[in-house]
C-alpha cells in the first residue's frame, strides 16, 4: 500500500528471528557487522541517545541497561559498541536523524574514540570467570593474567584493582556485558565453589574503576530488573540507568516506540508523505471519531496518531502493547516486531489501515502464528480454537451467513484478540468492533447490529459483561442454547416441530378442566395431505372419544371453504360435524415454517434436556417456555365449523367462521359459548328431534346423526357434545314436545299443566343413560303414551331417588303422623322418607365426581342439616369392583330399601 516495503529480512516465507546478538560464530552478530549497516535499522530513541551520551567523553559513570526480555537491551548495547568503535559512521547517522526529526541537538552529541571495545553476551557462558572476558579479549590481557597467576602464595582469589588498572592503562577499554543478570544468577555459590561471591566482588572493582577512572574504563551492563544482586554493586556507584521509559514521558515513550517499530520494519516508511497517508485513512479516522465519541478538541491529536502509526491503527498498537503482550509471556518489542511484520505481509496490501480485524483466525500467516508462538500460553491457544469453532457454528446455523454476516471472520478475529487482554480490559464494545472492520467505507450501523447479533446468537463462547463482549473458554449457556437452536441441521428429524405442537396443545387444552371436555390436536405441517401419520395413535380419528375435537391449523387455509370441505371429505370419514377448526390470525405464516417459533421451541426443549448439566438451563427453560406460550396464546383469534356440506362437490361446502376474544386455555369454552349463542338454532334441532319422534327412533341414532353433516344442502346443527345434546333433548321433553322411552322401564314426559322447570328437575335424574344404552332409549311423540309421571312395572312400590340413578321404595319415616297411602302423581318421596308435594319449592343441587369427604363438606355448604328433607337423591358411581360395591351397600342406612342398576362386564 502506497509503495511501503518491508525490510528484506522480513520478506521471506519464514520470518527470521529478531533477537539481537552482540556476536556469534557465524560473524553476523550486531557487533560483527559494519556500523553503517547496523545503524540503518536503528531508530534514535530517547533511551538510545541517552546511552550514547553516557559513554561519551568526559562522562564518569557506569551505564546500566534495565529491562525485561525483548525490550531492546542488546540492540541498544550494540549501538553503543558502534558509537565507540566507529564514531565517524555514528556521527553521520546522528546528523541524518537530526535533520529528519528537526532536532539539531542530536547531531551535537559528542562521541568517544580511541578506546578498545569488548562486548560479550554472558548468557552464552563462554567464560567461567568475569575477569576472563578481559584477559582473553584485551591486548595486554595475557600479560596481566600471567602476572596474577605468578604471584604464588600471595595470589588473591580475584584479580586486584591494581592489576586491572595496569591492564587498562595499557589500553583504555569499554566493556559491554550483555545479559549480566542471567549469567550471574546461574553461578554456583558454595563454600567449595564461591564463584558468585567472586563475581560480586569483581564487578564492584570494575564499577569503582569506571567511576574513578572513566578515562580508562567505560562499563556497560544489562540486567532484567533493578532489584537483583547483580545490579546492587553497580548501583552503589550511581550509574546512568537506561530503563526504556524515555525519561518518564508517556507521550515520548509511545512516540519513540512507534517510530522505532516502523523504522525497524520498513525500508521507506519515512519517505511516504503524511498527506498521502491522511487521505488513505480519512474514512477510518472519521468513523473512529464518531463511533468512539472523540471530542473535537482531541480530534487533531488523534488524527496525528493515525498518521504516525500507519500502516497500523493506533488502537491496534495500543491493544498489542498495553494489553495483549502484557497478558502473555511475550518478549515485548522483539515479538511485537514479528507479529506486525507477519500481519503486514498477510494483509498490508489489502486494506488501507491494519486493525485487530486483520488477525484472521482462518489465516495462519496474519500474525496469529507469531502471536501464539510469542504467547506460550495454552489458555490463549484454547481460546483461539473456541473462536474457530464458533465461526463454524455460525456458518452451520445460518446458511445465508455470507450475506447476513459478511464480516464474520474479521469480527470474530478482532474479538478473540481483544479477549486476550488482562482482567477487566478483556473484551470489546460493539462500537470498537465496528471500527475494527471499517476500512475505506463506513459500515452501516443497522447492518452491523444485525450482523453482530447474528454472530453472538449463534456462538456459544461469546459472553456479555456489561456493554462488552468477550470470548471465554467456558460456554455461555444462553449463547450455546441459541446457537444450537438456530442450527437447522440438528433438527432434521422434526423434533422441534413435535415440541411446538406439544406446546400448542398445552396452551389451548392444557388445563384439566379443558382436557375432560375437549380433545385438542395440533395438526402437523403436512396437515393438508397427510394429517395423521405423524400424530400419536391416541390422536387418530378412530381413537377419538366423546370429547369435542378442536383441530389447530398451523396456517390459515387459502379459500377456506373449499379447502376445509375437501379436507373433511378426504381426511375424516365419520363425525365430520363434530370438528372445530382453530385458525391463526390473518397473515400468519405456517407455524412450522415460522423460524421464530421454531427457535423458541428448540430452545425450550433443549434447555429442559440440559437442565441437569447447569442450573442456568433451568432458568432458560422457564424463560423460553414462557415466551413461546405467550406467543402461541396470541396466535389464534378465530374458529371455523361446518355450516353446509356437499359430499359430491366438497368445494361447495360452507363454513361459519367466528372471532374469538379469549386466549390460551379459555379458547375451547369460548368456542362452545359462541356455538351455543350464535350458531346453534334450537328450532332446527327441534325439527330433527320431532322427525325422529314420529318414527320412534333411538336416541343413539339421533346423536350419531347429529355428529354428521346434514344432507341435501341443509344447514348443519352444531354438535355440542353428547351431554349438551341429551340435555337439549330432555328440555324438549320437559316442554312436552316429545316423550322418551328409557329402555322400556320409564316413559319420561310431562304431567298435564306441569311447568317446564319443575318437569326438568323431575326428569333429569331419570335420563342418566350413556354409551350403547342410548340405542335402547327411543324418542316418541307425547300422544303415544298415557300422561303419567313415568311408566313402571306393576310390582313396583312408590318410588324414591335411587342411589345409582334408579328408584327405591321409601317407607314412612318413623314418628311421622301423616297417614300413609298411595302417593299422588307428584314426585315420590326421597330416600330419606316422607312425602313431598309439588307445591313445595325445590332447589336442584349437584356436584361433579369427587371424594366422599368432599361431598360431605359440600352438602354442609348447601345448608343440609340432619333434619333437612331432600328428594330425588341420585349418587352415580361410574366404575367399581365387586368388593367396593359390597362395602358401599353395607354402609347404606337401615330401614330403607334401594334399587340397584349396573352394567356387569362379561368375562
Amino acid at each position: 500500500m502506497l509503495g511501503l516495503t518491508l525490510r528484506e529480512e522480513f520478506r521471506g516465507k519464514r520470518l527470521k528471528g529478531t533477537a539481537i546478538e552482540l556476536s556469534n560464530d557465524q560473524h553476523t552478530g550486531a557487533t560483527q557487522i559494519a556500523a553503517k549497516q547496523f545503524l540503518e535499522i536503528t531508530y534514535p530513541t530517547h533511551d538510545l541517545l541517552k546511552g550514547i551520551e553516557a559513554v561519551g567523553p568526559n562522562q564518569g559513570r557506569p551505564v546500566v541497561v534495565i529491562g525485561e526480555r525483548g525490550l531492546g537491551k542488546s540492540h541498544l548495547m550494540a549501538a553503543l559498541y558502534h558509537a565507540v568503535t566507529d564514531p565517524a559512521s555514528t556521527s553521520a547517522w546522528l546528523n541524518t536523524w537530526a535533520t529528519t526529526l528537526a532536532e539539531p541537538g542530536i547531531g551535537k552529541i559528542a562521541l568517544r574514540d580511541g578506546m578498545h571495545v569488548i562486548g560479550e553476551s554472558l548468557h552464552r557462558h563462554r567464560y567461567k570467570f568475569l575477569w576472563d572476558v578481559l584477559f582473553e579479549n584485551h591486548p595486554h590481557g595475557t600479560f596481566i593474567n600471567g602476572k596474577w597467576e605468578g604471584q604464588g602464595a600471595s595470589k588473591t582469589e580475584i584479580p586486584s584493582d591494581k592489576l586491572i588498572i595496569e591492564l587498562l592503562e595499557n589500553k583504555p577499554t569499554m566493556l559491554l556485558l550483555d545479559e549480566f543478570q542471567t549469567w550471574y544468577d546461574g553461578l554456583t555459590n558454595t563454600k567449595q565453589y564461591p564463584w558468585k561471591n567472586w563475581a560480586f566482588n569483581f564487578i564492584q572493582i570494575l564499577s569503582e574503576i569506571a567511576k574513578e577512572r572513566p578515562d580508562l574504563l567505560v562499563l556497560v551492563i544489562s540486567v532484567r530488573n533493578g532489584g537483583s544482586d547483580a545490579y546492587q554493586q553497580v548501583h552503589r556507584v550511581n550509574p546512568v540507568a537506561i530503563d526504556f521509559k524515555a525519561g518518564g514521558s508517556a507521550e515520548r515513550i509511545q512516540q519513540d516506540r512507534r517510530r522505532m517499530l516502523l523504522h525497524r520494519l520498513f525500508d521507506n516508511r519515512l519517505q511516504i508523505a503524511n498527506g498521502t497517508i491522511e487521505s488513505l485513512v480519512a474514512q477510518h479516522v472519521t468513523e473512529s471519531f464518531r463511533l468512539l465519541d472523540v471530542p473535537p478538541a482531541e480530534q487533531e491529536r488523534k488524527r496525528r496518531e493515525f498518521i504516525e502509526s500507519w500502516p497500523y491503527a493506533p488502537h491496534l498498537l495500543r491493544l498489542l502493547e498495553e494489553q495483549v503482550l502484557i497478558a502473555t509471556d511475550a518478549q515485548e518489542t522483539r515479538d511485537l516486531i514479528r507479529i506486525l511484520a507477519n500481519l503486514y505481509k498477510s494483509r498490508g496490501e489489502a486494506v488501507p489501515v491494519l486493525t485487530a480485524a486483520d488477525f484472521r483466525l482462518d489465516d495462519g500467516t496474519s500474525g496469529i502464528g507469531a502471536l501464539l508462538e510469542a504467547v506460550a500460553n495454552q489458555h490463549h491457544r484454547m481460546l483461539r480454537e473456541k473462536a474457530q469453532q464458533n465461526i463454524i457454528s455460525v456458518q452451520e446455523a445460518r446458511h445465508d451467513h455470507a450475506s447476513t454476516a459478511p464480516h464474520l471472520q474479521e469480527i470474530v478475529g478482532a474479538l478473540w484478540l481483544r479477549s486476550i487482554a488482562v482482567g477487566n480490559l478483556a473484551g470489546a464494545e460493539p462500537a470498537t468492533l465496528q471500527l475494527d472492520i471499517t476500512r475505506d467505507k463506513p459500515v452501516d450501523d443497522n447492518a452491523f447490529q444485525v450482523e453482530l447479533a447474528t454472530i453472538v446468537e449463534n456462538s456459544f463462547n461469546i459472553h456479555k459483561e456489561g456493554a462488552k463482549l468477550l470470548f471465554r473458554e467456558e460456554e455461555n449457556p444462553r449463547a450455546k442454547l441459541m446457537a444450537y437452536a438456530r442450527n437447522d441441521k440438528l433438527f432434521a428429524d422434526g423434533a422441534d416441530q413435535a415440541q411446538l405442537a406439544k406446546q400448542v396443545r398445552y396452551v389451548i387444552g392444557g388445563s384439566d378442566e379443558v382436557a375432560k371436555t375437549f380433545r385438542v390436536i395440533a395438526l402437523p405441517k403436512s396437515w393438508a395431505n397427510d394429517p395423521w401419520t405423524s400424530l400419536d395413535e391416541a390422536e387418530q380419528p378412530e381413537k377419538w372419544d366423546d370429547r369435542l375435537p378442536i383441530l389447530v391449523l398451523p396456517e390459515e387455509p387459502d379459500k377456506l371453504d373449499s379447502t376445509l370441505g375437501r379436507w373433511l371429505k378426504d381426511q375424516l370419514q365419520k363425525r365430520r360435524n363434530t370438528v372445530r377448526f382453530l385458525l391463526p390470525r390473518t397473515g400468519s405464516t405456517n407455524a412450522f415454517l415460522d423460524r421464530d417459533l421454531l427457535i423458541l421451541a428448540r430452545a425450550e426443549m433443549k434447555a429442559q434436556e440440559w437442565s441437569s448439566q447447569n442450573p442456568e438451563y433451568k432458568k432458560l427453560h422457564k424463560e423460553f417456555e414462557g415466551t413461546l406460550r405467550d406467543n402461541l396464546k396470541k396466535r389464534f383469534d378465530r374458529f371455523a365449523v361446518l355450516q353446509r356440506w356437499n359430499f359430491a362437490e366438497p368445494a361447495q361446502c360452507k363454513f361459519s367462521v367466528e372471532r374469538l376474544d379469549k386466549q390460551g386455555s379459555q379458547i375451547p369454552d369460548a368456542i362452545e359459548a359462541s356455538l351455543i349463542s350464535d350458531l346453534f338454532v334450537p328450532e332446527d334441532f327441534e325439527e330433527l328431534v320431532l322427525e325422529f319422534a314420529n318414527n320412534n327412533e333411538s336416541v343413539g341414532k339421533l346423536l350419531r346423526e347429529l355428529q354428521e353433516p346434514r344432507p341435501a344442502g341443509q344447514d348443519c346443527i352444531p354438535w355440542l357434545g353428547e351431554t349438551m345434546m341429551k340435555e337439549r333433548l330432555l328440555r324438549l321433553c320437559a316442554k312436552g314436545r316429545v316423550a322418551i322411552n328409557v329402555r322400556g322401564r320409564d316413559i319420561l314426559q310431562t304431567h298435564p299443566g306441569e311447568e317446564e322447570d319443575i318437569a326438568w328437575q323431575r326428569l333429569k335424574s331419570k335420563f342418566a343413560v350413556t354409551g350403547r344404552q342410548l340405542d335402547e332409549v327411543s324418542v316418541m311423540l307425547p300422544s303415544a303414551v298415557p300422561a303419567t309421571g313415568g311408566f313402571m312395572p306393576p310390582a313396583s312400590s312408590p318410588t324414591g331417588g335411587g342411589m345409582f340413578g334408579g328408584d327405591s321404595a321409601a317407607p314412612p319415616v318413623p314418628g311421622d303422623d301423616t297417614t300413609t297411602g298411595t302417593p299422588s302423581a307428584s314426585t315420590p318421596g326421597g330416600i330419606f322418607g316422607g312425602d313431598t308435594t309439588a307445591t313445595k319449592p325445590r332447589t336442584p343441587l349437584s356436584n361433579p365426581a369427587t371424594s366422599p369427604l368432599n361431598l360431605i363438606g359440600k352438602i354442609e355448604g348447601w345448608g343440609i342439616g340432619p333434619a333437612t328433607r331432600v328428594a330425588e337423591v341420585s349418587i352415580k358411581v361410574s366404575a367399581a369392583t365387586g368388593a367396593q360395591l359390597k362395602e358401599l351397600l353395607k354402609k347404606l342406612p337401615e330401614g330403607m330399601t334401594f334399587e340397584l342398576n349396573l352394567e356387569k362386564e362379561d368375562d
